[in-house]
């Protein structure tokens, strides 16, 4: 459980979103790199070392398949560091193409924390006081991807014991694959509308005055993040010129002070720090025991 994901789950949107704002409009190296690397510290600190490691190395494939990939076709710039296949290969395209590469990983990594706090419960909550009906279609439809997967395995390996898939034709076992797919594809989409119309047929929200129990409330620590947010979205727009990037046709100067990176650090860094403190918190308490 992080202890970030305590947070008012709207408010955890709000800040995703202000992260991911901040990085693309301004496209700057550092703020890219920065977003990057506050991404990937709270991943680690949700999934621990190992898978943590596993996801770094795919990703940093995707980095590099971004960074050569981008510059290779894309020749615009000033200063030509060497050329392939008679096109120039310019510093500010391979800047660029980092910048790119950085900004896709850094979106992964927040996207993929985000989605592992903000679960079906924690939707459900938010829904609190939306009618019944939508609530849990949401829901459903929020458990389909997981749900397919796992109905997909269980046929799968059903249907390898009795010999399913052992044919000499290709073509027939690509055949049976993908009626096996789509049986299983109607059954879980099945499953996941029906559901609605099964809960409501029970009883499920048809008195107009029910009872809720609000396990998210906006708390005094809710009010704080969300004053940080609005403090940090003012200064940026005051700055917001000076936090552009030109690449083309050479790349601009940035004019920006090590306060700026600093502001902008605690703001990609907050979740892990947060996660952090809360950690070394409840182990101090634990040795106190």
């Amino acid at each position: 459980m992080s202890a970030f994901s305590n947070f008012h789950p709207l408010l955890l949107l709000v800040y995703v979103t202000v992260v991911l704002v901040t990085m693309f409009s301004s496209f700057h190296p550092i703020i890219v790199a920065l977003a990057m690397i506050g991404g990937v510290l709270y991943f680690l600190m949700l999934h621990g070392v190992r898978t943590a490691t596993k996801d770094l190395i795919y990703y940093s494939f995707v980095f590099l398949l971004i960074a050569v990939a981008y510059p290779a076709t894309v020749h615009n710039g000033f200063t030509p560091l060497f050329f392939l296949h008679e096109h120039a290969v310019t510093l500010e395209a391979v800047t660029k193409g980092l910048v790119i590469a950085g900004a896709a990983v850094a979106t992964s990594f927040w996207t993929k924390s985000y989605f592992e706090i903000f679960t079906t419960n924690t939707l459900l909550a938010v829904l609190t006081k939306v009618s019944a009906s939508p609530r849990i279609l949401v829901s459903m439809l929020w458990r389909f991807i997981p749900l397919f997967k796992i109905k997909w395995r269980e046929k799968q390996l059903a249907q390898r014991g009795i010999g399913y898939y052992k044919v000499g034709s290709r073509v027939e076992k690509f055949r049976r694959a993908f009626a096996l797919w789509r049986r299983t594809l109607v059954q879980t989409a099945e499953f996941s509308i029906v559901k609605p119309d099964v809960m409501k047929a029970r009883g499920y929200g048809i008195a107009k005055e029910r009872t809720r129990y609000k396990t998210r409330r906006f708390t005094k620590r809710d009010g704080i993040l969300t004053a940080g947010l609005v403090l940090f979205l003012l200064y940026y727009i005051g700055y917001f010129t000076q936090h552009q990037t030109q690449y083309y046709p050479e790349i601009s100067e940035q004019t920006l002070g090590a306060g700026h990176y600093v502001i902008i650090g605690l703001l990609m860094l907050l979740p892990f720090i947060y996660e952090a403190k809360e950690r070394v918190k409840w182990r101090y308490l634990q040795s106190k025991i």
